[in-house]
Parts: C-alpha cells; sequence; structure tokens
C-alpha cells in the first residue's frame, strides 16, 4: 500500500486532497486573511525559495521516510495537504511564470504595431530576465517609438521588428484615420507657413530690388540745364557744318539733310549727354540693292541709270557706288569746316576703322562732347526682301503703324561687313559695302512705345519700358568698364533689339508698370541672358541677321558675360553703386 502511495506523482494529489481550512480560523492555507490575494511579495520569496530547494531534491523526497521507508505522518493528513498544496503552487507559478512570459511578449509584439500607427510609444517590460530590449518602428510617418519586451532573456530579433511592421501595415489600413487627417492636417500648415513666409521673403527682396533700382534711375536722369546747354553747342557745330558741306563746289552733297539720331533723341541716354549722333542724308533715285550677304544686312549698290551730270557719278568704281570714298570726301570736308570754327575746342579724331561716322570732340564749359557724323544714302523705295519678316508689331503698335513705318524710305550707311563672304560671283570688296539702316524707325518706336496711343504722355498711365532699357544699358556700360577687352563686342544696340523683341513678347502698357519695375528689369534681363545662352539675337528688321553670330560674337566671351550678369543678379547688383542708406 505505502508502496503504490509512493508511485503517485506530485500532480495526482491535488485533485484527490483539498486543503482542509478551519471554520474558526479566518486565515488561508497560504497564511493570509480572508479577501487578501496570496500572490503578494512574500509568497513569491517562499515560493522563489521552494523552487530552489526543489532543484535540489527528488520529487520523492518531498517527504520524510523512517527506516521502512515510510512516509512520516506526524502532522497527520492535513499536514500531508497543506505540504502537498503548497508544492503544486510552487511548481504551478514556476510553470505559470514561463508560460506567461512568451504570452505577454507575444501580446506585446501585437500591440506594439497597432499602438504606433495611433502614434503611441509601447513600453513592454517581461519579469522573467527583467531586461530591457528597444525596437524602433516606423509607422504613418511617425519615427522614434520604442517597443521594448522580453522573452526568456532573449533580444528580439530582426524577424520579429519586421514581423511587427507587417502588422502595422495592415493596422494602417483598418486604424482610426483621425489622427492621420490631423497629422495631414499640420504638414499642410506647416508647408502653408513656410511657402508665406518664402513669399514674404521674396516680396521684400523685390521691393528692395525696386527701391534700389528706382534710385539709380534717378541717378541716370540728365539734369534739364545740362542737357539744354549740351544740346545748344552741338547745335551750333552740326549747323555750321552741314553749310560747309552744302556749299561744296562739287555739288555732290548740295541736296543732304541732317537726321538726329541715336539714345540721346530717344531720350533713353543715361548719366551725361555726351554723345549725340547725327546722319548726315544724301537723297538717291534709281539704284538697284545688292545683297551681299544671305543674311540680307549688307548690300552693293548700283545706279538703275546714272545721268552723266549727277555729282555722285564720280564716287563710281566697277559699276559699284564705293562707301569708303563718300566717306573719305565727307571727311575731308568736315575737317575744313571745323577749321573755320571760331571755337578752338572742336576737334576731328582719328579714323576708326569699319566706322560709318566722322567723330568729333568738342569741349568747353560743359562735359566733353563726342559727336558722330554718319553718312546715309536715302533710298525712297520699296523696303529689301530681307525685312518682309520683321518688324513685328501688330500685336504691340498695330498694323496701320507697321503699314506706315514701311512706307518711310531706308537708309544705308557706309559700314563694312566684319566678316568674309564669298556669296555672288566672288568675295566682294569690304569697300564698296553699304549697311542697311532703320534707326529713323527705332526712334519712333521708342518715343511711341505704347500698346495705347497716350502711353507715358502727360496725365496719361505710364509704362517703364524706358526705364528697363536704360537700366539695361547701364549694366552692360560698367560690365565693359570693368572688363574692356572681353566685352569688346557688346554694345548698347543689344539691349535696344532686346527691349524691342520683349515689347512684342509682352505688348500691353499693363505688363510694364512702373511699380513693377523690378519685376519688368529682371525679365528683360532674363531675355537677354537667353539670347546670349542660344548665341541668337536677331535683328528687328532683319530676322535672318543674327547680331550674335559666331563669327563676330566670340561664344567663350558670351559665357563669361552671362557669369558676370548671373553674379550681378545674385548680390542683388551692386555694380550700380546705389547706397540706399545714403538716399
Amino acid at each position: 500500500m505505502s508502496q503504490k502511495k509512493a508511485a503517485l506523482g506530485a500532480s495526482d494529489l491535488p485533485a484527490k486532497a483539498t486543503p482542509v481550512r478551519p471554520a474558526s480560523s479566518g486565515r488561508t492555507a497560504g497564511g493570509k486573511a480572508k479577501g487578501q490575494r496570496g500572490g503578494g511579495a512574500e509568497a513569491r520569496s517562499n515560493c522563489a525559495s521552494a523552487k530552489a530547494n526543489d532543484a535540489h531534491r527528488s520529487p520523492a523526497s518531498l517527504g520524510e521516510k523512517d527506516g521502512a521507508g515510510h512516509t512520516d505522518r506526524s502532522d497527520g493528513i492535513t499536514g500531508i495537504r497543506r505540504c502537498t498544496v503548497a508544492k503544486e503552487a510552487i511548481l504551478t507559478k514556476a510553470a505559470g511564470g514561463k508560460d506567461t512570459i512568451p504570452n505577454r511578449t507575444a501580446r506585446g509584439k501585437d500591440t506594439v504595431p497597432t499602438k504606433a500607427v495611433r502614434g503611441t510609444e509601447i513600453n513592454a517590460r517581461g519579469a522573467a530576465g527583467h531586461k530591457k530590449i528597444d525596437a524602433t518602428v516606423v509607422a504613418a510617418g511617425v519615427k522614434g517609438k520604442n517597443a521594448n519586451s522580453t522573452a526568456d532573456d532573449n533580444d528580439i530579433d530582426a524577424a520579429s521588428v519586421a514581423a511587427a511592421g507587417k502588422e502595422m501595415d495592415q493596422a494602417k489600413s483598418v486604424g482610426p484615420r483621425a489622427k492621420g487627417k490631423n497629422a495631414n492636417k499640420d504638414a499642410g500648415g506647416r508647408k502653408a507657413k513656410a511657402a508665406v513666409v518664402a513669399g514674404d521673403g521674396e516680396v521684400g527682396r523685390e521691393q528692395e530690388l525696386n527701391k534700389m533700382l528706382r534710385a539709380v534711375i534717378e541717378d541716370l536722369r540728365i539734369r534739364s540745364d545740362e542737357r539744354s546747354q549740351a544740346s545748344k553747342r552741338v547745335n551750333e557745330v552740326v549747323d555750321h557744318l552741314v553749310r560747309y558741306i552744302s556749299e561744296d563746289p562739287i555739288r555732290c552733297f548740295a541736296s543732304i539733310k541732317k537726321l538726329p539720331s541715336g539714345s540721346y533723341y530717344e531720350r533713353v541716354k543715361i548719366s551725361e549727354p555726351n554723345e549725340f549722333d547725327i546722319m548726315i542724308t544724301v537723297p538717291v533715285e534709281r539704284v538697284m540693292c545688292q545683297e551681299v550677304d544671305i543674311e540680307g544686312a549688307f548690300y552693293n549698290i548700283a545706279f538703275k541709270r546714272c545721268p552723266r551730270d549727277d555729282p555722285l557719278k564720280q564716287f563710281v568704281c566697277d559699276g559699284l557706288l564705293s562707301a569708303e570714298k563718300m566717306l573719305c570726301h565727307l571727311r575731308k570736308l568736315i575737317i575744313n569746316a571745323v577749321k573755320l570754327l571760331a571755337d578752338s575746342t572742336v576737334e576731328v579724331t582719328r579714323k576708326k576703322p569699319g566706322s560709318p561716322a566722322v567723330t568729333l570732340v568738342i569741349g568747353g564749359d560743359c562735359v566733353l562732347i563726342s559727336l558722330d557724323m554718319v553718312l546715309a544714302l536715302e533710298v525712297k523705295q520699296s523696303w529689301p526682301a530681307s525685312t518682309t519678316k520683321g518688324l513685328k508689331i501688330e500685336e504691340w503698335l498695330g498694323t496701320k503703324v507697321r503699314t506706315a513705318f514701311r512706307r518711310d524710305p531706308f537708309y544705308l550707311v557706309p559700314k563694312q561687313q566684319p566678316f568674309e563672304t564669298t556669296e555672288g560671283d566672288g568675295a566682294q570688296s569690304k569697300k564698296e559695302m553699304w549697311r542697311i539702316s532703320f534707326s529713323h524707325i527705332e526712334k519712333k518706336m521708342i518715343m511711341n512705345h505704347g500698346n495705347m496711343k497716350t502711353c507715358c504722355e502727360s496725365g496719361s498711365s505710364k509704362c517703364c519700358r524706358k526705364s528697363c532699357l536704360k537700366l539695361l544699358k547701364r549694366l552692360i556700360e560698367k560690365l565693359k568698364e570693368k572688363h574692356p577687352r572681353i566685352l569688346a563686342n557688346v554694345c548698347s544696340y543689344h539691349a535696344k533689339t532686346t527691349l524691342f523683341h520683349a515689347c512684342v513678347q509682352r505688348p500691353k502698357d499693363e505688363m510694364w508698370r512702373p511699380e513693377d519695375l523690378a519685376g519688368c528689369f529682371l525679365q528683360l534681363l532674363d531675355n537677354f541672358t537667353d539670347h546670349l545662352k542660344r548665341a541668337d539675337l536677331p535683328h528687328f528688321f532683319i530676322p535672318t541677321y543674327n547680331l550674335l553670330d559666331d563669327r563676330i560674337f566670340n561664344k567663350i566671351n558670351s559665357i563669361r558675360l552671362l557669369n558676370f550678369i548671373e553674379n550681378e543678379r545674385t548680390k542683388n547688383f551692386p555694380i550700380f553703386g546705389v547706397n540706399l542708406t545714403s538716399k
């Protein structure tokens, strides 16, 4: 019988034996008062001690045995059952502790993704190993969440984190969207705020640039007293020269007229009234204009029928009217005329190669003045075929204005082609070449530049077209002063042609409001740099003639000019030398 009882396992005893609780006692078998739980710190300590003892003792040795091998029952049945229940509690808690930790960890894995989607930081701490593990999980755009869990004193491996991330993706599809919407609102609000801040900064920068450019325009304005004094001095000299030239005994220039042109008379001269251009026009009739180049800008001139008594016949060479011969004769007449002037402050400068003008310098009390007397043939017949597709001002100034312009005569000046050509029967002599000129039409367009006929008139709305041209001319002028060799071929005519094209692109007067000076100037500067980048600036009247042809305009210098302009633009154009603090 005793052997049979000894063979019973410890786990079989609780099913048959129940702890006896005396009715008079208010305490349980664990020694706790009624209503209290038996899982306190003391119970855990006892369980831990029992577990430690059990580790060194076999299940059969839990009861004391006598020499006959029977268990000591000095406590009676109640004592045996108490020992058995205590043993069962120890084993159950030990086993339960092991089972609980993985379950708790598994629940922690399930909980981390779901709560991470909601933006909650989950800390799951396992009790078995008292160790903490941080696993960073990213979900729904939220970073830096810590998920701490313990499983059998081992760290969660990468596979567990990957599984958690997969569960997070599933949780995102079914989880609440309120916080996602709020996050989107917050992100949108931040972007909107950043855009407002950036916009405010851009507006502030444009306002500052606007203020600075207005100061530049004011500095470039020519004082009325200076203007009147200079123009008076120039008119005196020009009138004397025209009288003397027209009285030439050979009568070749008897019908000449003076035609003011250039920036001063277009009212876009900057800084000082120190440069004047006067065309000395010579009318010619029944001439043939033979194109020298395919661009259609340079011509040879021949008379269809030249009368014997025509004074210009003396300048015909091999059937062509020689530009060089006519210009040399005009130069002699001007030199003789200057000698007759009582004012010794006027002198003729040395001849410039390729220049169509005779240049004089006028001194005196006022600023030193440069006067160009340009020889020009006035041709009263249809414009050459190369101009047919040019002057596209229909949307800007109107079709009627274009028709009226094309009824005006055109002019030919003694300007040589800057590069060699082999058109026609062979290489043409540059000495006989003439270049077509529309400076008189350009002057009319600048003076009457508005889409509305009353633009910039007294009491009417204003525009900033001429101000933008002045600024671009000033920028080119200042850059040429700093880099004369690199920018030798850049001139103000490039700026004026750029403005004409820009007016065609933006024809309405409201596109050039004076209060938008900075924006309009930057747009015009963009137009100019675009032409430089493409190495293409078509002549406004002759679209096939490229003013930036690489045969006359070096590409490397174009790149350098682009860099100079970009550097100035980035720094808000310090080259203008305007100090706003002193204004």
